[in-house]
């Protein structure tokens, strides 16, 4: 028993000669940030169960702590000094930076509710985009001369695709590319004024009809929906504008 009550008594006494740190001070803002952080991948989760905002903040705050710690121990370890570490912390910095000043021209710019409803009628209208598909380019050159003397385009349809339907009302975003970008280029009733290739089908295309998509949603549905769309727009054009005054073209 004594011998019990000495170990005892001499693991009291080292204890008392130790030093426990306590774990590092973070700052309120880093804890805001990262706080803001959260509750804006939340918003993007609709339907979601409210967070205990307390119990995040103290999520936040040993993770951070947790990464200072470490830090910290990185760096008696020399590893600051590697060449490796500083090329991806360089890395690092410069893709955050990145991020960051995306956020700042999002937040820059102001779109307004009639370019959003321009924006609105190009979503949700729909196009009847009528293709006539001919078997090789002399064929499809003399359906156009043919077009061109007076032939009805519809006439011309059922003569060469005699099972095409005679009407093909489609959203242009569901498109292809090539047949989308072909869609925009025509005005209401216009035919293309030369023969198309594409994928080695010879066609012509004629733009018929436009009409709001019986299906479309209200527009106070996706305005916000819509308003993002244009924000990210507009960024991705200043951006390109940015890119190309420092010598980097991302259309080449």
């Amino acid at each position: 028993m004594k011998k019990s009550i000495t170990w005892l008594a001499s693991l009291s006494i080292m204890s008392a000669g130790l030093a426990f740190a306590d774990a590092p001070k973070i700052d309120n803002q880093r804890i805001n940030v990262m706080l803001k952080q959260f509750e804006r991948q939340m918003q993007a989760q609709p339907g979601a169960p409210a967070p205990n905002k307390a119990e995040i903040q103290k999520e936040i705050t040993v993770r951070l702590q947790t990464a200072e710690i470490l830090k910290a121990e990185a760096i008696k370890a020399g590893l600051d000094k590697q060449p490796d570490t500083q090329a991806a912390w360089q890395n690092v910095q410069a893709q955050f930076y990145a991020a960051q000043y995306v956020e700042h021209l999002a937040a820059s710019i102001e779109v307004n509710d009639r370019d959003l409803r321009r924006q609105y009628e190009q979503v949700s209208q729909e196009i009847n985009l009528l293709p006539i598909v001919f078997p090789n380019k002399e064929a499809a050159e003399e359906g156009l001369t043919k077009l061109r003397k007076g032939l009805p385009y519809e006439t011309l349809l059922k003569q060469v695709n005699p099972e095409a339907p005679a009407s093909n009302w489609i959203l242009p975003q569901q498109l292809p590319p090539d047949f989308a970008q072909l869609a925009s280029q025509l005005k209401n009733g216009q035919i293309s004024p030369n023969v198309i290739t594409i994928n080695e089908h010879h066609i012509l295309l004629k733009l018929a009809g436009m009409r709001q998509a019986p299906n479309a949603p209200a527009f106070d549905q996706i305005k916000d929906q819509l308003r993002e769309q244009a924000k990210q727009q507009k960024v991705q054009e200043q951006i390109n504008q940015l890119l190309q005054k420092n010598g980097i073209n991302l259309n080449e």
